[in-house]
């Protein structure tokens, strides 16, 4: 089947741009681009008449945690019963591809359930983005890990964590997601503890290469990212407290940086209401955010590349709100809008090694767009207001149906929602 895209102004991901394009569609990929007046047109095909709209690929977000759903609490969320957290991730799912984000990689998941949630979209069940899972992560024994049921595997020395890297790959993961560090949303975690030794995250780095997977690390501070870089991982999720040799370790070994910005900015944006958010976790969001910004401005003065994740299901960081990832990206001085689309698309396919696939709207990549009312390149909001995405197409089919905002009310369970215009 043959879909064309005509008469909009189209950025393809690379920071170019083309005006009165064409976009022809075979099926799920992209088979032509340009000018209108450049580009054949099959007789089979059916016509969008885009004109006045943007579009730009399907955006890419590398760091979400699907069966979390944005609650106060993060304790809470285990304590609801693994099939209604499943069905509940599924419908935010929905949520995601319809806000625009046509690819998620899951960075850690109670019970297998972003596996079980991936099958379900592959298989035509529900609506959903492309998913990466990751199963559970892979961490060392440590006080607080049970503050969240079933998400963790613990594993202790090289043996272990090679077989708990093989117990993933097993059930179906498509990453591997390894613990570095302490977390910051754990009561009794040391954000800049190291934790797995380089041997222990090595084992798993080479279980995952042996089936074709990289590795992500949590990581924030600068010795577990250092100890993640020499393991070989590919991404560092957070690096919060990078010093300068943690920074240059990333940079020249390739390896790139998920900003995860939006797990601060929404839980401050609420700080001022009763949303009881764990006082652990307040209180250190403020300087959490400031060290963060401070130190992805620094990752790109040495050259790390810096990518989109959001840490969404974090508190009141919902599933369908990730664009806000970008639009910070601009407000904070750390990209233009076309750097920061850039790195929502391109720069992100490359960071889960997918840019042969999706990230670019290039001939042979798969069909996934966002076509907007603005353009974004002059109002980078418009990414995050729901107002402004006209369609949204996932493997060159029109993604049906509208983001259900309910989830983010005073009456659902979820928290309340947001006046988009004034962010």
């Amino acid at each position: 089947m043959h879909t064309v895209l005509e008469g909009m102004t189209l950025i393809d991901g690379t920071g170019e741009f083309t005006e009165n394009a064409v976009m022809v569609f075979d099926d799920d990929r992209i088979a032509a681009v340009g000018e209108k007046d450049r580009v054949l047109l099959p007789e089979d095909a059916k016509h969008y008449d885009l004109t006045g709209k943007f579009v730009i690929p399907g955006l890419i977000d590398a760091h979400i945690h699907m069966d979390m759903h944005g609650m106060a609490d993060t304790y809470h969320e285990s304590l609801v019963e693994d099939k209604l957290r499943t069905i509940r991730a599924a419908r935010e799912m929905a949520n995601t591809v319809r806000s625009g984000i046509t690819t998620v990689r899951n960075a850690g998941s109670s019970n297998y359930i972003d596996i079980a949630v991936k099958k379900a979209v592959e298989t035509g069940l529900i609506v959903g983005p492309r998913i990466l899972s990751s199963g559970r992560i892979i961490c060392m024994l440590a006080a607080g890990n049970e503050y969240f049921r079933g998400l963790y595997r613990e594993a202790d020395g090289v043996d272990e964590n090679r077989r708990a890297a093989r117990e993933q790959l097993k059930e179906g993961a498509d990453v591997l997601k390894v613990m570095a560090t302490g977390a910051i949303m754990n009561p009794e975690g040391i954000p800049g503890a190291a934790q797995l030794d380089i041997d222990e995250m090595r084992a798993v780095v080479n279980e995952g290469e042996k089936a074709g997977k990289h590795t992500a690390a949590h990581a924030h501070g600068a010795r577990g990212i250092k100890n993640a870089v020499r393991a070989g991982v590919r991404t560092i999720e957070h690096a919060t407290l990078a010093d300068d040799d943690a920074l240059k370790m990333m940079a020249d070994n390739g390896v790139f940086l998920t900003s995860t910005l939006s797990s601060n900015f929404w839980m401050l944006n609420h700080a001022k209401e009763n949303s009881h958010i764990p006082r652990f976790m307040s209180d250190k969001a403020g300087d959490v955010a400031r060290i963060r910004e401070e130190n992805l401005h620094r990752a790109l003065s040495f050259g790390v590349k810096v990518v989109m994740g959001t840490d969404a299901g974090t508190p009141y960081n919902f599933h369908g709100r990730n664009a806000m990832e970008i639009v910070q990206y601009v407000k904070i001085g750390l990209m233009d809008e076309t750097n920061a689309i850039i790195a929502a698309t391109r720069g992100t396919a490359e960071a889960i090694a997918m840019a042969d696939r999706i990230g670019t709207l290039a001939p042979g990549k798969y069909a996934d767009c966002v076509v907007l009312k603005q353009n974004p390149l002059k109002n980078i909001k418009c990414l995050a207001s729901l107002d402004d995405i006209f369609l949204v197409f996932k493997d060159g089919r029109p993604v049906t149906g509208k983001v259900d905002t309910r989830q983010w009310s005073p009456e659902s369970p979820l928290g309340p929602e947001i006046d988009w215009e004034t962010e």
